[in-house]
């Protein structure tokens, strides 16, 4: 995040649900990402289905813990196609996710996610393909226990590194377009229909 995006952000209020679409969620706003997780308040759940509603994103709660909820923000169509894969089918499959609705895989997640958080047990490795993490980088990170990693950003690379140097370049344009759109008063859908357009994060 630029120097100049950051100080937007310290002026922002950070409590709007907004605020924290842009600053989560910004690559899958804009189509560029399957699905992110969004940390916020409880009492702002009711708020993001309705501001979600009129967009092709859909939400599940993995988590409720006291005042604080962990959502998952995800594209339908592009998670199905994900978990499709050969490839993705046969790890999750590994991890007990066989012959399984997509709203059954989530709900199985999100038990073992809460289970993670709450008892301190095995963390779920398969969160990662929910994320739409790509496999070589899934795998990778569970042979070399989240070490050895050729470079960091939304998530730990083991392979093809330039190629998601790019990707992770195109994800902060989408977060500061997002924030400069949400901080000049800019409608949520509006926003989130122009920065899906990829004429922003291209420049």
């Amino acid at each position: 995040m630029s120097q100049e995006i950051f100080e937007i952000v310290k002026n922002m209020d950070l409590e709007l649900i907004e605020t924290q679409l842009a600053l989560q969620c910004a690559p899958v706003l804009a189509g560029l990402k399957i699905s992110n997780l969004l940390n916020v308040n409880s009492k702002q759940g009711a708020l993001i289905q309705k501001l979600l509603a009129a967009t092709e994103l859909s939400c599940y709660v993995l988590l409720k813990n006291g005042h604080r909820m962990t959502i998952l923000i995800y594209h339908k169509k592009m998670l199905k196609a994900y978990l499709a894969d050969k490839r993705v089918r046969s790890f999750l499959a590994e991890q007990g996710y066989e012959e399984m609705s997509l709203e059954e895989m989530l709900h199985l997640l999100s038990q073992r996610y809460q289970s993670h958080m709450e008892k301190r047990v095995g963390f779920p490795h398969e969160l990662g393909v929910f994320l739409g993490y790509p496999m070589e980088d899934v795998e990778g990170f569970i042979e070399n226990n989240g070490e050895n990693f050729l470079c960091l950003g939304y998530w730990k690379v083991y392979q093809n590194r330039q190629a998601k140097l790019e990707l992770f370049q195109k994800f902060e344009r989408a977060k500061e377009w997002m924030i400069l759109l949400v901080s000049n008063g800019m409608e949520f859908l509006e926003a989130v229909n122009l920065l899906k357009s990829g004429q922003l994060y291209q420049m």
